[in-house]
């Protein structure tokens, strides 16, 4: 019976270590998702404005994304768990590039800069590659 007890006393040990850290790493894989996730509804915008021919709205508020305008026919809003915004209005063109190319994140308390110049710079050369491969 004592050995069962020393037993499970070094398991819960080594439990209390490392279950911290594993708790950590879901935190931050959660918080890689919300990022890629918001990356997606930016890449998204941009494309709506460009086939609707209209403006779209991204408005970013604590940690809500709201999306509006061009041929949506309700407001989609996303509610993040990880991502802190700044209040923010992003306006896409009718060629679907933002108004805004940088903006500063807070993502699980620290403040990170997303640069959208990288995904429309991205698609900027494939356009242009796809043109000059038809021409």
């Amino acid at each position: 019976m004592i050995e069962l007890m020393v037993v499970i006393a070094i398991m819960m040990t080594v439990l209390g270590l490392v279950g911290n850290s594993v708790f950590s790493g879901v935190a931050r894989a959660e918080a890689q998702t919300e990022t890629v996730s918001f990356y997606g509804m930016v890449r998204k915008s941009g494309v709506k404005a460009f086939t609707s021919g209209r403006p779209v709205l991204l408005e970013l508020e604590r940690n809500t994304a709201s999306l509006s305008g061009g041929n949506l026919s309700s407001k989609t809003t996303i509610v993040y768990e990880h991502l802190l915004f700044n209040n923010d209005v992003i306006t896409f063109n009718t060629n679907g590039l933002p108004n805004i190319s940088i903006i500063k994140v807070e993502v699980r308390g620290k403040e990170t800069t997303f640069d959208f110049n990288q995904i429309f710079k991205r698609v900027g050369f494939f356009l242009i590659s796809n043109i000059n491969s038809v021409c």
